[in-house]
């Protein structure tokens, strides 16, 4: 079975994480899928970003929903990781989904959640995908919020949806069964060959986060995919 590759958060181990210089990094090395992190800002736009708070990957302080997009825009993405990425801005939905429409980029969107409910993030969601005008199939909708994914699975997205998992647990065994969602995602320091074997029992692909070194990873036959913070290599 061949195994697609997903950039994790673009690139995240060439490039700072989530960034232009990252997804752009992705694609013009050939690589058809990237994953990304999508939050609301305090104004109710949804840019992308892993953290809620912004000193790790920024020079801002604070929660990304604590600031208004114009207040984001401001901010540095880049230099964290490398002086060289200085410019780099936060980078909005819709201007992600274009970019994506453009290039033939498929994107897994995962919506980050923590004290958000689902009504102050989907319907904007849904609105951005559907003035994109992007093609359903190049989308990938996954979170950890159950909440969040019953309520993906039970809105008009018309595009696949997954669940993800820290480790696979009983409530999410439950779920799956329930909704028959596209996929699970699941780490690969937790995955076992009994899990895969009962989530293929339910038609679902199993994709992998967040696989740095395939070649130790012994269940990569098994599984559909996997993400990756770097490059395949030949």
């Amino acid at each position: 079975m061949t195994c697609l590759w997903v950039g994790h958060r673009g690139v995240a181990g060439l490039r700072p994480e989530n960034t232009w210089s990252s997804i752009r990094h992705a694609v013009d090395s050939g690589l058809t899928w990237v994953e990304v992190d999508v939050q609301p800002t305090r104004d109710g736009h949804l840019v992308i970003c892993h953290d809620h708070e912004l000193e790790r990957c920024s020079n801002g302080h604070g929660r990304v929903d604590q600031q208004t997009l114009a207040q984001l825009e401001q901010l540095d993405f880049g230099s964290w990781f490398d002086s060289r990425y200085q410019s780099e801005s936060i980078v909005t939905l819709p201007a992600l989904l274009a970019y994506a429409k453009e290039n033939n980029l498929s994107l897994n969107l995962e919506v980050k959640v923590d004290i958000h409910q689902p009504e102050q993030v989907l319907p904007q969601l849904l609105a951005d995908i559907d003035a994109s005008g992007i093609d359903r199939s190049q989308l990938l909708l996954t979170s950890f919020s159950h909440t969040m994914f019953i309520a993906m699975m039970q809105m008009p997205f018309a595009c696949r949806i997954g669940l993800l998992t820290e480790d696979l647990t009983a409530d999410d065994m439950a779920l799956l069964k329930q909704y028959q969602p596209f996929s699970c995602h699941l780490n690969h320091r937790t995955l076992t060959l009994a899990q895969v074997k009962a989530l293929k029992s339910l038609g679902l692909q199993i994709w992998v986060y967040t696989v740095n070194d395939p070649q130790a990873f012994t269940l990569l036959p098994h599984v559909d995919a996997i993400f990756s913070d770097y490059l395949p290599t030949a």
